[in-house]
């Protein structure tokens, strides 16, 4: 039948141990968030809003997180690209379900985009707390 090609993706178990860190170190900041985890795929593996955390946060993180799998790119490049480098880009945004904000990151191991990860609802900093809790959830985390 020929060599068939095989993706890789994230493990719910893998997916869970994202969201214990992004929870630790929001907790740690004192901030609410709601953490969104996707698979190759771009479907919604895992998601966790914690208490306080507002409502709206839970549709735009796992936007954030399909955005950055489906660019394979992440948010923080992304936004600055529409809101600084390339302003057409704001098209996409009829094609696709697009939200290029900082505080998401795909997820690589071995080489390869096997799911992704965003952090929103933090409130605090216009993203730069989502940004500091996801990259602290990566961290050490396969190749990302």
């Amino acid at each position: 039948m020929g060599n068939l090609i095989i993706r890789k993706t994230l493990s719910l178990e893998g997916a869970k141990k994202l969201a214990a860190r992004a929870v630790q170190k929001a907790t740690e900041l004192g901030v609410g968030a709601a953490i969104a985890i996707v698979d190759a795929g771009g479907h919604l593996i895992y998601f966790e809003r914690l208490d306080g955390t507002i409502i709206v946060s839970a549709n735009i993180t796992i936007g954030k997180a399909v955005t950055a799998l489906t660019f394979d790119r992440p948010g923080k490049v992304l936004e600055e690209a529409v809101s600084v480098e390339r302003k057409a880009m704001m098209a996409n945004f009829g094609i696709t379900t697009m939200v290029p904000l900082m505080g998401s990151y795909p997820i690589k191991a071995a080489g390869e985009t096997v799911g992704a990860i965003a952090v929103g609802g933090t409130a605090k900093g216009a993203g730069e707390n989502d940004e500091i809790i996801v990259l602290y959830a990566l961290e050490n985390f396969a190749d990302s």
